[in-house]
């Protein structure tokens, strides 16, 4: 036996240390010796140099604590190990994010396995001055097949997740994140607060979810994948998960209510509508409505061995919505809650919120439109006179209509809305790109806004503008209150600072500093002397 076996007198060189990593991993792990070990002699064969990254373990109370038995291994990167109390997963990746020492941190499970060139694929997504996520891939370990129908199910689920954020007309959200596989700046977590640690459950989309909010841009990478395994064979337990999901993720809707996503509720509306008689019967009478839920599960499991699969994974997601579902009216407290909550979301992200959200945007992006416009001033008419009149706010009108038939999932709709602002206003905006209120398009023709990128409130863009990608490697954020001048081009993943000025035919390629103007090709940039005049 060789000393990363961690055999009895062996000699362990002393490990490297990575005085300024690029990159931090991050593994939380509870009661998996064996498994934590084999992810570290994994991560030992990466293609990425030793000195470029380090891994912190944190041993979330064990009832053998891993740090003797990891001490003993012998490994070419910084390995440190932090120990606490058992106090969940959340608060256990939360203390390795703070004592991560690398710019961007990546956060992988204990039951991972990892390829060669898996931390070399995460850090090439995070270009010097990108805010991005990066969800990697989850692919099923090939013994899962041996596993029961639930822990099938996941793999399942993931590779339907992961074809939902795959293609290069769809993208990823911060309500997709999970700590499977994902990294991120160091930076951006500790600005966002981290994670919930009052969360047991969904502390991941949760922290995606403020992470978005906060400006960050999220992509998915299936090249950057771990294989998922699993030890968990008891079908009780996996409905107790899927009840505490349902309790966790109502505070996190409670927390985040313009997030539709998050919403428990949603499968009420979303799933199949054969089964919503039985995911109501769960919330009417969540006791009573069991015999239901072993009976839906039991023809899953028939239709398993019969070789069915997709109807008995369909069956598994039967199964689990209605546990979920209990797990979400035992957090409603009673009946009559709930039906409230299922009333929220209904009026705020159905029909009737939809209609409710493009009439309160018309009438914020026409305030503002004129606010930006006249100084300040936006009186009756002068409100009226933009909303008759300028061109400018044709073009955001027919964008809110384009995300109302987004919403009411009228796809045709959102496309004939493009045709028609392109070919009569002569802005095309992409599918994707997110649009504050009161953008003001000064003079239309031949603006160009691409991809994912993010526009703030109260930008104004003066004709024959593009906001683009250079080297398709991503699209520009622009803050609040900045100006783009005509012909200007802002290109890449790059931000472009609140109340910032871009000059005339000025092309962007870096980021601009808020209270900034920048100036020429490529642009130079020059702190505001007028910002105290604004």
């Amino acid at each position: 036996m060789n000393a990363a076996s961690g055999a009895p007198g062996a000699v362990v060189p002393p490990r490297p240390e990575a005085s300024r990593p690029r990159l931090s991993v991050v593994v939380a792990t509870y009661n998996r010796a064996d498994l934590i070990q084999r992810l570290l002699h994994q991560l030992a064969r990466q293609t990425l140099p030793p000195s470029d990254f380090e891994v912190v373990v944190v041993d979330d109370g064990s009832r053998e604590p891993v740090a003797p038995i990891l001490d003993k291994l012998s490994l070419p990167y910084t390995l440190r190990v932090e120990t606490q109390a058992n106090a969940g997963a959340a608060a256990a990746r939360h203390r390795g994010v703070l004592a991560a020492r690398g710019d961007i941190v990546l956060i992988t499970d204990d039951d991972m396995q990892v390829a060669e060139d898996f931390l070399a694929r995460h850090l090439a997504r995070h270009p010097q001055g990108s805010r991005n996520v990066v969800l990697g891939g989850i692919r099923p370990d090939p013994a899962i097949s041996d596993m029961p129908l639930f822990e099938r199910w996941y793999a399942w689920l993931n590779n339907r997740i992961a074809a939902s954020m795959s293609g290069p007309k769809r993208r990823a959200h911060g309500w997709q994140l999970f700590t499977g596989n994902v990294s991120f700046r160091r930076a951006d977590y500790v600005a966002a607060g981290g994670f919930d640690k009052s969360l047991g459950q969904s502390e991941d989309i949760e922290l995606g979810v403020r992470l978005e909010k906060a400006g960050c841009r999220f992509e998915f990478c299936a090249a950057a994948h771990v294989l998922h395994g699993s030890d968990h064979t008891s079908y009780e337990k996996w409905l107790k998960r899927a009840h505490r999901y349902g309790v966790f993720d109502s505070r996190v809707a409670d927390k985040h209510p313009d997030v539709p996503q998050v919403d428990p509720w949603r499968f009420l509306f979303e799933m199949n509508p054969l089964a919503r008689p039985l995911l109501a019967a769960a919330v009417l009478a969540p006791e009573a409505s069991r015999p239901l839920t072993e009976a839906v599960m039991g023809a899953a499991r028939r239709a398993d061995e019969a070789g069915y699969a997709k109807l008995a994974f369909m069956g598994t997601s039967v199964t689990y919505a209605m546990e979920y579902l209990r797990g979400a009216r035992a957090e409603a407290g009673s009946l009559t809650e709930a039906a409230r909550h299922v009333a929220r979301f209904a009026l705020t992200s159905g029909g009737p919120g939809q209609v409710r959200r493009l009439v309160q945007a018309l009438q914020e992006d026409a305030l503002e439109a004129t606010r930006s416009e006249h100084h300040g001033h936006a009186g009756p008419k002068a409100v009226a006179s933009m909303v008759l009149t300028s061109d400018g706010y044709r073009v955001l009108a027919l964008q809110r209509l384009r995300e109302a038939a987004r919403g009411l999932g009228i796809p045709l709709g959102n496309h004939a809305l493009r045709v028609a602002q392109t070919a009569l206003l002569g802005v095309e905006i992409g599918k994707d790109v997110q649009l504050g209120t009161g953008v003001y398009f000064v003079h239309s023709l031949g603006t160009v806004i691409g991809g994912d990128a993010k526009i703030g409130n109260r930008v104004r863009f003066y004709g024959n503008n593009t906001v683009g990608t250079a080297k398709d490697d991503g699209y520009p954020t622009i803050e609040d209150d900045v100006w783009v001048g005509a012909g200007a081009r802002i290109l890449g993943p790059i931000t472009i600072g609140a109340r910032s000025r871009i000059g005339a035919n000025a092309v962007v390629l870096q980021d601009v500093p808020p209270d900034s103007v920048a100036v020429g090709i490529p642009a130079r940039i020059f702190p505001r002397r007028d910002v105290d005049g604004q």
